[in-house]
């Protein structure tokens, strides 16, 4: 690189047919930056690792490259940041000119890959060999996607991350050490060497988790997270003329970022401001494609050829292939409850018409608020029955992963009724007709406690006839974290609050006042799914989310003993906005 460092890759040629040598070419490169080693056993090797032969023997040399910092890679490992982005770039420039490549240069892998990308196309400029991106489940702001939600951190989550990381930053050098033909070794010392790369990635991530754990700087957004917050530099990318196609699941550990992504990018290459909704109508580009659908970060998509999308999608601009172009509207998604898949332009969805239902008694959500305000209890619970979706989203769908591999049942399916035993839940009438929801989704509660910390998790559910309660999304909200920041908010033309971005930093903390009616605008992650006839919409609202969020030491002696008043009706009623659309119209 250019500091010096030694960057290690595998290269994999396309082959003659007849002679098994390799083909002469010119072919253009695909690469891919991996923390997860190029040779990372199964299942890692399902978000990073070893070669894509679907592509190779379709014209393509394969370059994967180990981060600086794992596997056979010299320097020292951090998540992101400049000097790692300074790498993609020097990589890119790199693999242009490897024998037999045509110049051009694609990139494409997921998770931790997809994010490189997205840093690395953003930074090469607009005349670099880097045409084309294919960044499959990235993150739009790692603090906000995935380290916290509503700044409730993902302890476990991140703990579990790390450990991981350890892992195979112990395995992937050793299995260079040993393959034949291998690369020199990672470090001198052999198999000791080996060991201390495991110590140097506990020492990255255990002064990270321990600092979250204690309310230090990392438990809030600030300089620790500006490094993964591709959100604050993806606008770049359209300024470059790289061509991108996300693709994120609905129950995605990145769920909440690549809609996100793909508004930033288009309003960036309209030329308006990048962080707000879509304007309907708005000039769109056809170099910039979203894909969405009911997966996990690990997946097999339902049966979708990934590869083949791929393929189709360099050979249009690696290639300049006219018969590989996509055409037609640039987001496509499936719902959470069908297979057919539906077209946009805009995200927000704009044929979905935010809608508003109100937390009314007897557990109802309605369409109109009830006259008289009233007020019903929820009691501060620490943990409570096991959240199901939620902790496959949170381990990555790997359950899900392995059950399709067997043509068993996919885990979000299931009836999550359990959770709602001694919470709030409030429930529609039942839809006449099929009705999609997709976008984002935003409660707002009206709320008196009796402490100086409060916590919200809420769960929107779809209900079937004979009560089964699927399980769609998610959100949460520590209370003292419930500041928004009016520059990133997305508001209605009326003030409701479409999907609120709180600030989330310690500066802009505020201390829940005992007794005083506080809002809380609580984030719910965007997500689609059809609603049959005669099923309803039900939201839950509890105070945990077990076992995946987990308030800092100092967070849960406020929270301790809490009583909430939760206000319905009169003039501050607590009410949920839903986004919903005719399916036909976006068929």
């Amino acid at each position: 690189m250019s500091d010096g460092i030694v960057l290690r890759a595998d290269i994999h040629y396309p082959t003659d047919p007849q002679t098994g040598q390799a083909a002469t070419g010119p072919f253009p490169v695909l690469l891919s930056v991996t923390p997860y080693g190029k040779k990372a056993p199964p299942p890692a090797a399902q978000i990073g690792g070893g070669a894509t032969p679907y592509l190779i023997k379709r014209g393509y040399i394969e370059a994967m490259v180990d981060v600086r910092g794992t596997g056979a890679s010299g320097g020292s490992f951090e998540m992101f940041g400049d000097r790692q982005t300074q790498d993609g770039v020097d990589l890119v420039n790199w693999a242009s000119t490897l024998p037999n490549s045509s110049g051009r240069v694609g990139m494409f892998g997921i998770s931790y890959l997809a994010i490189n990308q997205l840093f690395t196309a953003a930074a090469v400029g607009p005349d670099s060999p880097l045409k084309a991106i294919f960044p499959v489940m990235a993150a739009n702001d790692f603090y906000r996607d995935a380290a916290a939600m509503g700044g409730v951190p993902h302890l476990r989550t991140i703990r579990a991350y790390g450990a991981v990381y350890t892992l195979l930053n112990v395995v992937n050098p050793t299995l260079e050490l040993l393959a034949p033909g291998g690369h020199p070794r990672p470090r001198s010392g052999g198999l000791t060497a080996v060991r201390q790369r495991g110590r140097d990635q506990r020492r990255y991530f255990g002064p990270l988790v321990a600092d979250a754990m204690k309310g230090g700087e990392v438990a809030y957004d600030g300089t620790f997270w500006d490094a993964m917050r591709p959100d604050a530099v993806v606008g770049n990318i359209a300024a470059n003329g790289v061509a991108v196609f996300l693709v994120g699941g609905w129950h995605d550990a990145f769920q909440r970022g690549a809609p996100l992504n793909y508004a930033t990018l288009q309003n960036a290459f309209a030329g308006r401001a990048e962080h707000s909704p879509m304007k309907p109508g708005q000039p769109v580009s056809e170099k910039i494609r979203l894909l969405m659908g009911p997966w996990y970060h690990v997946s097999n998509f339902g049966g979708l050829h990934l590869n083949s999308l791929q393929l189709r999608w360099f050979d249009h601009w690696l290639k300049d292939d006219p018969d590989a172009a996509m055409t037609g509207s640039p987001f496509t998604f499936q719902a959470i409850g069908s297979s057919q898949w539906f077209h946009a332009r805009d995200y927000p969805v704009a044929e979905a018409t935010p809608t508003r239902f109100y937390l009314s008694p007897q557990s109802r959500l309605t369409r109109e608020p009830v006259e008289d305000q009233c007020a019903v209890t929820l009691n501060y619970k620490a943990r409570g029955p096991l959240a199901g979706r939620s902790l496959e989203q949170w381990t990555l769908g790997l359950n899900s992963f392995f059950a399709a591999q067997r043509g068993g049942r996919i885990r979000y399916d299931l009836d999550s009724r359990r959770l709602q035993r001694g919470a709030l839940t409030y429930t529609t009438e039942p839809f006449d007709s099929p009705t999609l929801l997709a976008g984002p989704i935003t409660l707002t509660l009206h709320a008196t406690a009796d402490t100086t910390e409060t916590l919200w998790v809420a769960y929107l559910d779809d209900v079937a006839p004979d009560g089964a309660s699927r399980p769609l999304t998610q959100g949460a909200l520590l209370g003292s974290h419930r500041a928004l920041d009016p520059d990133r908010t997305w508001y209605l033309d009326d003030g409701t609050v479409l999907r609120p971005h709180h600030l989330s930093t310690r500066a802009a903390v505020q201390p829940v006042v005992p007794g005083e009616l506080t809002r809380y605008d609580v984030e719910i992650f965007p997500t689609a799914a059809l609603i049959a006839p005669d099923h309803r919409l039900c939201l839950t609202l509890t105070t945990y989310d077990f076992p995946n969020l987990v308030p800092t030491k100092p967070s849960r002696r406020a929270l301790a003993g809490g009583h909430y008043q939760v206000h319905q009706g009169g003039a501050t009623p607590s009410h949920i906005v839903v986004p919903l659309a005719d399916p036909d119209g976006l068929a």
